[in-house]
């Protein structure tokens, strides 16, 4: 018994020590999965919203062939609109949710596409995995081919 003074205390040390490593392993995971969640929440919406973005620029091409022609390079999309407005350099503000940066790319003639537009929809965000100079590290970039639908052929 004299020699067994100060075990107690000892065990409820190594017993503490242990429910911190296992509590923090728990944290960790935890934390981890919500990141996960929340990248694939916004992978998918980033997925909706370049879907849009190939969307509108096919009904454009649809409707009027001949104004769809003339327009190419790079230009932001907003949500809620299908005004392209003036070829930018990039788009570097968030202009879908506050959160999305919407890049429409056209190429007409493009060689990738036989000579038809060649239309590339890209969608950034930014999260706490970014750098400084990579603030929209995280992207979605859908592409198609538009060609005139309403042209005949002569035989």
């Amino acid at each position: 018994m004299i020699n067994e003074k100060g075990q107690t205390l000892i065990e409820a040390l190594i017993a503490l020590g242990a429910a911190v490593v296992i509590i923090s392993a728990i944290a960790v995971v935890v934390i981890t999965s919500v990141s996960n969640s929340d990248f694939s929440k916004y992978q998918n919406l980033a997925t909706q919203y370049a879907q849009q973005g190939i969307d509108i620029m096919r009904s454009q091409s649809e409707s009027d062939w001949t104004s769809f022609t003339v327009k190419a390079g790079t230009f932001c999309l907003s949500k809620g609109t299908a005004n392209l407005g003036a070829p930018v350099t990039n788009c570097n503000t968030p202009n879908v949710d506050n959160f999305f940066v919407r890049e429409v790319i056209i190429t007409q003639a493009s060689a990738s596409c036989q000579g038809s537009a060649k239309v590339a929809v890209d969608v950034s965000w930014s999260s706490g995995k970014c750098s400084a100079s990579n603030l929209y590290c995280h992207s979605v970039l859908l592409d198609t081919c538009l060609a005139n639908i309403n042209s005949v052929s002569a035989p």
